[in-house]
C-alpha cells in the first residue's frame, strides 16, 4: 500500500499538477508531472466514467497504478509530484505498470 505521505488528496494539488505540470502521453494514458518543494514522490490516480461505468473496474485500474508505485517508489526520481489520468481505449486486462515505466524511463524520470 503506498504510504499516505506520498499522495496527492486534495483538489487543489490535483488542479495544480494538472494546470501547471509538464505533460507526458502514452498510448492510452496520460502523465502530468510538477516539480514539488518536498523531497519525496508523490502521485495521484484520475479515471473517469468515461473509462468504465463500472467502479470495480476503476477502482482495480486504481490499485494496480498505486502499487506499481509503491513497489518502485525507491527508483522513481524524488521531488516531483505525479498524476496518471486514463483514457477510454484502455483494456482493462492489462496491467498499466509497464507503459508508466516506460514514459518514465523515457523522459529520465525513472533510476534502474
Amino acid at each position: 500500500m503506498l504510504p499516505k505521505k506520498n499522495r496527492i488528496r486534495e483538489n487543489v494539488d490535483f488542479g495544480v499538477i494538472c494546470r501547471y505540470g509538464k505533460t507526458f502521453s502514452g498510448k492510452s494514458l496520460v502523465l502530468k508531472v510538477s516539480e514539488n518543494k518536498l523531497d519525496l514522490v508523490r502521485m495521484g490516480v484520475s479515471v473517469g466514467l468515461k473509462f468504465s461505468s463500472k467502479a470495480v473496474i476503476r477502482n482495480r485500474i486504481k490499485r494496480q497504478i498505486r502499487a506499481f508505485f509503491c513497489q518502485n517508489l525507491e527508483k522513481i526520481q524524488s521531488g516531483r509530484d505525479f498524476v496518471v489520468i486514463l483514457g477510454k481505449g484502455w483494456d482493462a486486462q492489462v496491467n498499466p505498470g509497464g507503459e508508466i515505466k516506460q514514459i518514465l524511463v523515457k523522459n529520465s524520470l525513472f533510476k534502474e
